[in-house]
């Protein structure tokens, strides 16, 4: 959208010029280069001779750099109008994208007096960083519901019918994804792509410890599992899994949280409408009966005593975080219609056994990513044994109040692969956990309130820090609140990180990785606030220090103070 000011300048946003995904190998001759092609979308329509001149382009940018740099060819290439980029998530299967530059356009008038139009492109405001991020995120994503191109392909006897599938996939969940991206919104914090922890007392994690193994020891097929609190990860599992497997499976069940939550607040929200109505027919009726001492009778009498199915004010449930087990406790489930405590599992905790619609979820043990896709009841099915980097596993997730409890079921073995199939057992499951999970609550909630407490500091509204830890993906933040469902968003109480210092940190943070060897920069925006890295054994942080005569002796201060405060000795991260 054009956006003009009062100055009469015309700002145009950054925009998708196109998108596509295509395998050189699969049209190696100039007939068949079309069959490349596996996915192409763009924001005007493009004849097809035209989209095979853009994939040939993209592949000759890719081969030439690679002359020079085998390892690492073409990322992404600057023209004056376009941003593209290149991603390989797969051998010979690319994702690639052009972006068209936003601009400045404004009107001014030459020597002649006659109106004259002049466009600046902003390629410094588009970070490629943040791009490349945003492939690397969408294929992630992909993963989550589909699995490997590669994968996709194999399932099919007929590679032909794989590669027919394989389109039908990108088709369906790209056509979404590519138009939701915001192209204006690079900032840091989606640049870095990290894990939110929720740091454990001692005594809390001892308890937490027992909790785990207890249920794991109750139900020895699960072979490994995750605690959420309000989307925040506390117990990230044995440590045999990858931590990007973790991180892609906390993404994607922090999705369903909000979605759950959301859910459960509009539930409660018709059901307070229609006590609320309830009220109001009653006094009409009241109302109505003339000459009576009726209604003067019930006005005069006590206050009457809060409904049993009201919650308390002062309830342990977070303010908007209402649980679902609130809707479907074990007494009233057969009764009350809604969903059922399962974010991930039978929607419905008393209908058939045709209902249940497994998850599979694709664990690779080398490249540290992850895939969710739903099935049917063929959990029978053989899979490519070539695929050996890839462990697949059922996903299973329980949410009560503000803890979901994130479950991994081997697919190879009998029992768990019989268990995910049968109503029986998501029942049984959920009385058990209904029951295991209170005492878990109440600790999470205490540890919560502690922590809340000790992180509220005057360094948090004076300053603004984002700390990451590349080995474990735990990302610490203060430049922008966490919404309800883990995302970060753009308000904050205390200093407001502005459009000129989110670009700042995107800068810096891009030399940061560019220049491996430095492990300090220092550097001053023209509206002197300081933009501050540091790296360290994997692990960076970046502080904003809003103190416009402040010396880099005094800075150095304070980031000295600020690293002190969070991140001195045994972290948590």
């Amino acid at each position: 959208m054009d956006i003009a000011n009062s100055h009469g300048l015309v700002n145009v946003p950054p925009s998708l010029s196109y998108f596509c995904v295509y395998n050189p190998s699969f049209g190696r001759t100039e007939d068949s280069q079309a069959d490349q092609l596996l996915y192409y979308t763009s924001k005007k329509t493009v004849p097809m001779d035209v989209k095979i001149r853009q994939v040939g382009l993209a592949q000759g940018l890719v081969n030439f750099t690679r002359v020079f740099s085998p390892s690492k060819p073409c990322e992404n290439v600057h023209t004056q109008k376009n941003r593209l980029a290149f991603y390989e998530p797969e051998p010979d299967y690319w994702i690639h994208i052009s972006i068209e530059l936003g601009y400045v356009k404004k009107v001014t008038k030459d020597k002649e007096g006659k109106p004259k139009t002049t466009i600046d492109y902003l390629d410094a405001n588009l970070h490629d960083s943040g791009v490349k991020r945003m492939l690397e995120l969408g294929y992630e994503m992909y993963r989550i519901f589909n699995g490997p191109f590669e994968y996709t392909v194999r399932e099919y006897t007929e590679r032909a019918a794989g590669i027919k599938a394989l389109k039908n996939k990108l088709e369906e969940f790209f056509a979404n994804w590519v138009f939701e991206w915001d192209f204006e919104k690079t900032e840091l914090t989606k640049t870095v792509d990290g894990i939110l922890y929720m740091p454990l007392s001692d005594s809390a994690e001892l308890q937490m410890t027992s909790f785990v193994n207890q249920i794991q020891s109750d139900y020895e097929y699960i072979s490994d599992m995750f605690v959420i609190w309000q989307n925040k990860l506390v117990y990230r599992g044995n440590g045999t899994l990858p931590v990007n497997n973790i991180r892609g499976i906390w993404r994607h069940l922090v999705s369903y949280i909000a979605e759950r939550d959301a859910h459960d607040r509009e539930i409660e929200r018709k059901r307070k409408n229609k006590e609320a109505e309830k009220v109001s027919s009653f006094k009409g009726f009241t109302r109505s009966i003339s000459g009576s001492n009726l209604f003067s009778y019930f006005s005069s009498s006590t206050t009457p005593k809060v409904s049993p199915s009201t919650s308390p004010p002062n309830s342990s449930t977070p303010p908007e975080s209402h649980s679902s087990s609130s809707l479907l406790s074990p007494s009233t489930q057969i009764f009350i219609p809604g969903p059922s405590n399962f974010l991930l599992g039978p929607t419905n905790l008393h209908g058939p056994d045709e209902d249940i619609h497994p998850v599979i979820v694709y664990l690779s043990k080398n490249s540290n990513s992850c895939s969710i896709k739903k099935t049917d009841n063929q959990h029978d099915e053989e899979h490519n044994e070539d695929d050996s980097d890839i462990d697949e596993y059922y996903l299973v997730a329980y949410k009560q109040n503000a803890l979901t409890l994130v479950f991994l079921i081997p697919f190879n073995l009998s029992e768990g692969s019989t268990k995910v199939h049968e109503m029986v057992f998501y029942r049984s499951f959920h009385n058990y956990l209904s029951s295991q999970s209170e005492g878990i609550i109440n600790i999470l909630n205490e540890n919560y309130e502690k922590s809340r407490k000790l992180g509220r500091t005057d360094v948090d509204k004076e300053y603004r820090y984002l700390f990451f830890n590349k080995m474990t993906l735990a990302v610490k933040s203060s430049l922008y609140p966490f919404s309800s469902n883990g995302s970060l968003t753009s308000s904050s109480k205390g200093l407001t990180i502005t459009s000129e210092m989110a670009h700042a940190l995107c800068e810096l943070h891009e030399d940061l990785e560019k220049y491996p060897q430095l492990t300090e920069i220092y550097t001053r925006s023209s509206t002197h606030f300081w933009i501050v890295g540091k790296r360290s054994d994997g692990r960076v942080l970046y502080i904003v220090v809003p103190k416009k005569e402040a010396t880099l002796a005094e800075v150095e201060d304070d980031v000295r103070r600020i690293t002190a405060l969070y991140f001195s000795g045994n972290n948590i991260y």
